[in-house]
């Protein structure tokens, strides 16, 4: 459990150099890391686990390891078809050797709570390094971390985890602290200017809040939202691409003639190769001649589009099918009432589904389906589907046990 924790702290440092160990590691994993290096210490433990008989629920028998499954296997047809070479292939390897990691590790209830925490609490503490950097290179907030959109999208995938944890504390300044470091957690994003954050955000939020407080908790939190950032970087960047004035924000028209671009090369792509694709990590080489009027090479800036694009549309509704089970398992487990254990599991998945919520809006402006943060969260829906299966069996167990009180006279019929 806290090698998993630790591996959690340190996801958002990952592309410090400091932390990188060699280019490769015997070839299969590139950029080889500390992060890597503790992700492979804990598939070795976990498999020594299951072999020992650790693991009754089977790693494989929930329906999204079934279709993570299929959609390794759709990206590594793609990659032989189009002669993409192991990179891709590793990278998705390198998700599939976690997943056993994080299911051997949360056990119980305590251990789930802690998984959870840690997910909000990393971007929390990484929050004062993420300022010092960006005043380092007087640039937007995550620079230096990592890129600012990504670091965005990430934030909107905590945000409502930290308030959701907020409301289940019991003592007062705990509840304080946590929903201290929502709002800490809320200005990180406004800080990192990004576009496609906020929007998650504002799906994130208004979702959390209707399910909450209703309509009007819902219209609260969106007022709130839009008042916020009107005076911040985002709200500059959104009025001058709607009013026409992007030429007068340095790199905003360019940036808004690229995604123009991106998003034409992607659909010709897609036409291209409907059911195979052009090759998984192949969209930035072939960007320029899909769309000429681009300046230089990118990367599609948009996860749906690229998985479409480089993979074929059967991987793209795999990706969709995933993220629908991941939702219906934290649904699922918001409906969850009776012991206090049950109550807490029902608010913490009420976080984590509108955050997923939020990530998949924002991941339509970066190419997201690499984020170890979003693996982390498809692989803890697993886990919280076991408790939820365990708390229902257990309820129907109670159900059915005789009521030692009751008494049924001879010869009368049993209630």
């Amino acid at each position: 459990m806290w090698l998993l924790l630790l591996m959690i702290f340190i996801m958002p440092f990952e592309t410090n150099p400091y932390l990188k160990i060699s280019d490769s590691f015997l070839g299969v994993f590139q950029d080889f890391t500390v992060i890597k290096l503790l992700g492979m210490i804990g598939f070795g433990w976990a498999v020594a686990r299951v072999l020992q008989g650790g693991d009754d629920e089977g790693l494989f028998g929930s329906r999204q390891a079934k279709l993570f499954l299929a959609l390794y296997a759709g990206i590594l047809f793609a990659g032989l078809l189009s002669g993409s070479g192991f990179l891709v292939i590793s990278r998705y390897l390198a998700f599939m050797l976690f997943m056993p990691f994080v299911l051997a590790s949360i056990r119980t209830h305590d251990d789930l709570r802690r998984v959870i925490y840690a997910l909000a609490l990393t971007f929390v503490v990484v929050f004062p390094y993420a300022l010092r950097q960006m005043y380092r290179y007087g640039a937007r907030l995550g620079t230096g971390v990592s890129e600012t959109n990504y670091f965005a999208a990430n934030l909107v995938l905590v945000i409502p985890i930290a308030f959701a944890i907020a409301l289940t504390q019991v003592d007062p300044m705990k509840r304080k602290l946590w929903f201290s470091g929502g709002l800490v957690l809320c200005l990180a994003l406004f800080l990192t200017s990004s576009r496609g954050g906020f929007l998650g955000l504002l799906v994130a939020g208004v979702a959390y809040a209707y399910r909450r407080r209703g309509l009007m908790g819902a219209v609260t939190v969106l007022t709130i939202l839009v008042l916020a950032v009107l005076p911040t970087g985002i709200g500059e960047r959104t009025i001058a691409s709607i009013t026409g004035t992007a030429h007068e924000t340095p790199g905003l028209e360019q940036s808004n003639r690229a995604h123009t671009g991106l998003l034409k090369a992607g659909f010709r792509m897609v036409a291209d190769a409907p059911i195979t694709g052009v090759g998984p990590q192949n969209f930035k080489a072939l960007s320029l001649k899909y769309a000429p009027e681009l300046d230089r090479a990118f990367i599609a800036h948009n996860t749906y589009l690229e998985l479409a694009a480089e993979t074929g549309i059967p991987v793209l509704v795999l990706f969709l099918l995933l993220l629908w089970q991941v939702y219906r398992t934290f649904n699922r487990a918001t409906q969850l009432r009776g012991s206090p254990e049950a109550r807490e599991l029902a608010t913490l998945a009420e976080g984590l589904r509108c955050g997923l919520l939020g990530f998949v809006v924002s991941a339509s402006f970066i190419s997201a389906q690499y984020e170890k943060l979003f693996w982390v969260t498809v692989f803890v829906s697993i886990a919280v589907e076991r408790a939820v299966s365990r708390y229902e069996r257990r309820v129907a167990e109670q159900a059915t046990v005789p009521d030692p009180l009751a008494f049924t006279p001879a010869g009368a019929p049993a209630r």
